[in-house]
């Protein structure tokens, strides 16, 4: 059914439950009620809720009850009622629960990851799971470069936002709220990740197909089976005031297999 024919539709549903409800207690035989049967076919984003009760207008039918239903958005996602069709952006928001904890990696190791990528003005930096947006913040206002923040956690981007604005950088930094997964990362020329290990592998296949000579900077955690052209070591103090040793690896593309 076409999303313009299907509030109007959806209007009628009660009385047309009320029909069949009152037609099959008339019925004796099998196949009158599998003619009254009705079948409702919904967007993604609708959602079909049981009143419960009298709704004000209910539909009249005998003696019997009357099912009314009502279609209400979706309370997260795109709207739509204003978009008849998904934009390529909107296919990559995807409402489901992070991947990691979100904690923030500490200023000095920001610094290293930008040091060692050798980011430069010129530069396209994607941070993938951008957090409070600070290596794109620190990237901008220290290199020039531009940046392309993502996370899929919506207090994380409304944190970017403001982090953003607050350092005069809208020109350089912009924030989505997107699938990391599902992205094309082909315009970057840095990518910094602070994810788990089993997540930097799901990447690889994304990040096979950066240009050549892109740089792939990961906070404390590896990429299993491709080989690191630089790890460093540093200490830094974390939000909590907690100190301990952070690792930063570096790989160029096309990175070299790592053995075993």
């Amino acid at each position: 059914m076409h999303r313009s024919l299907l509030l109007p539709a959806l209007a009628l549903l009660g009385h047309f439950a009320a029909f069949s409800a009152a037609t099959v207690r008339g019925q004796k035989s099998v196949d009158s009620e599998r003619a009254n049967r009705l079948r409702i076919h919904v967007p993604a984003e609708a959602r079909l809720t049981d009143l419960g009760g009298e709704p004000p207008a209910r539909a009249q039918a005998g003696s019997g009850p009357v099912l009314a239903l009502r279609q209400e958005p979706a309370q997260t996602g795109p709207d739509y009622r204003k978009n008849a069709s998904k934009t390529k952006d909107q296919e990559n928001q995807v409402d489901r629960v992070p991947d990691v904890v979100y904690w923030p990696t500490p200023e000095n190791v920001v610094d290293k990851m930008l040091e060692i990528a050798e980011v430069k003005k010129g530069d396209v930096v994607y941070d993938l799971g951008c957090g409070d947006a600070r290596i794109l913040v620190k990237a901008a206002k220290k290199y020039g470069a531009k940046g392309f923040g993502f996370d899929i956690d919506p207090q994380r981007i409304k944190e970017s936002l403001e982090n953003v604005t607050k350092n005069k950088v809208e020109n350089l930094v912009t924030i989505k709220r997107s699938d990391i997964f599902k992205l094309d990362l082909k315009d970057a020329s840095v990518v910094t990740l602070y994810l788990l290990p089993e997540l930097n592998v799901k990447l690889m296949p994304q990040l096979a197909k950066l240009k050549p000579g892109a740089r792939i900077v990961s906070h404390d955690f590896a990429m299993q089976g491709a080989k690191p052209n630089k790890v460093v070591t540093l200490r830094a103090t974390n939000q909590k005031g907690h100190e301990r040793e952070h690792r930063v690896y570096l790989w160029f593309v096309p990175w070299e297999k790592e053995e075993g």
